[in-house]
């Protein structure tokens, strides 16, 4: 699965899922197989900036998950489609700090572990650090940060 981050304008998305080699056209980041799951358990960490108890994780998930907003009607299979990530994700995700960056790796790889046990803090380091500048410029420049998916 491919997954880029792409920053936009809301205008925008109707025509990213259909626009080849939209890396050319907009800023992209690409994220290696970073699903809307693990955006929500991020979202998560920086909302609190700790896990939910295990017994609470799937249903904080799910709520976590619920204003992420798929764009454009369901393709074919293998179709790529985007998804408009909450702004309060993107908010939080440029506001954090070097300093904040190690331990948002820790946790994030702590919450993944079951679904991406190849996930390890050292790498999640480098690309939350990736992340959080993109989102950063993404904010001041007054775009919001989409998830573009190509299965």
């Amino acid at each position: 699965m491919l997954t880029d981050l792409i920053a936009a304008s809301a205008d925008d998305a109707a025509v990213i899922p259909h626009t080849p080699g939209h890396a050319n056209i907009w800023p992209t980041l690409e994220v290696p197989s970073v699903e809307p799951t693990q955006w929500a358990s991020l979202r998560l960490i920086l909302q609190q900036q700790s896990l939910p108890s295990a017994m609470a994780a799937p249903a904080a998930l799910s709520h976590a998950m619920q204003d992420f907003e798929r764009i454009g009607a369901v393709g074919e299979i293998g179709d790529p489609w985007l998804v408009l990530l909450p702004e309060d994700l993107s908010l939080r995700l440029a506001q954090v700090s070097e300093d904040q960056i190690a331990g948002l790796a820790r946790a994030w790889a702590a919450a993944e572990v079951e679904r991406r046990p190849q996930w390890n803090a050292e790498l999640l380091e480098f690309m939350l650090s990736d992340m959080s500048a993109f989102a950063a410029s993404a904010v001041a420049q007054g775009h919001r940060l989409f998830l573009w998916i190509c299965p």
